[in-house]
């Protein structure tokens, strides 16, 4: 029974979510970002980040829910390291800070619509297939600190389901070694509920945040850190929800 409702639900997900999507994105949120200033596209993007949690919840039966989000300060620039489960995690990011920037490969500025809004937000571009990516680091650094805005960085670079392990970056311990700012970290179970594929499973989304979390670390020191607030922390999340029995064996 409940493999059916999650189907049902799945079903009628997608068939609000993607024209939502489509509509809103193309024939509203990019003409106008043509026309308007960064500050009112922000907007936009704000609304279709909290319209898209409303249609997971009304017609997916996926909640969310936010922890420790008086940890966050509410302006200035800092560096959230996150966990990357799914593609609910920058939609329930928005919210917390619509000032938000990130970093996104030079691909996604070509692709229509989306490319537009990326260049109006002024978010990041980066090209990771580049052997020299991580000297770019630098001017990553200049620009979140001139800018004064939170970044946010996935560690392990790709969204990675829940189940799959994969080796995490430094580019975080690299942007605050450049910059001096505080790091918090994200960690999360949304790749249980809003998956990769079609089919989705209802139940509460945690996004929690901890920090912060100052200079002053080793790179291996840093590291760790990373692998405890967002890998293994994103893993007890899992387990709390009860789906311990999809984290890597290796990892328990």
């Amino acid at each position: 029974m409940k493999a059916l409702m999650n189907g049902i639900r799945s079903i009628l997900f997608n068939l609000t979510f993607y024209p939502f999507t489509l509509i809103f994105c193309g024939l509203i949120l990019a003409p106008i970002s043509m026309f308007v200033s960064e500050a009112k596209t922000r907007k936009g993007v704000d609304f279709y980040c909290r319209g898209s949690l409303w249609i997971a919840r009304v017609f997916g039966g996926i909640r969310h829910e936010y922890r420790g989000l008086e940890k966050l300060p509410k302006d200035g620039a800092l560096i959230l390291a996150a966990a990357h489960q799914s593609n609910m995690d920058p939609i329930m990011t928005f919210p917390l800070r619509n000032d938000v920037t990130a970093l996104a490969k030079r691909q996604l500025f070509s692709v229509p619509f989306i490319g537009r809004i990326l260049k109006k937000m002024r978010i990041v571009r980066i090209d990771r297939e580049s052997r020299n990516a991580h000297k770019g680091m630098d001017q990553v650094a200049k620009h979140v600190v001139n800018l004064g805005r939170p970044l946010i960085v996935y560690p392990q670079a790709t969204r990675v389901p829940p189940g799959q392990t994969r080796r995490l970056k430094s580019g975080a311990f690299h942007l605050q070694e450049s910059t001096g700012l505080s790091v918090y970290t994200v960690s999360t179970n949304t790749g249980l509920f809003w998956t990769k594929g079609f089919w989705h499973r209802a139940g509460t989304a945690v996004f929690e945040i901890d920090g912060p979390f100052a200079p002053g670390r080793t790179k291996e020191e840093f590291m760790a850190l990373l692998e405890d607030k967002v890998v293994d922390r994103s893993h007890q999340l899992m387990v709390e929800a009860g789906y311990e029995h999809l984290i890597p064996k290796k990892t328990k």
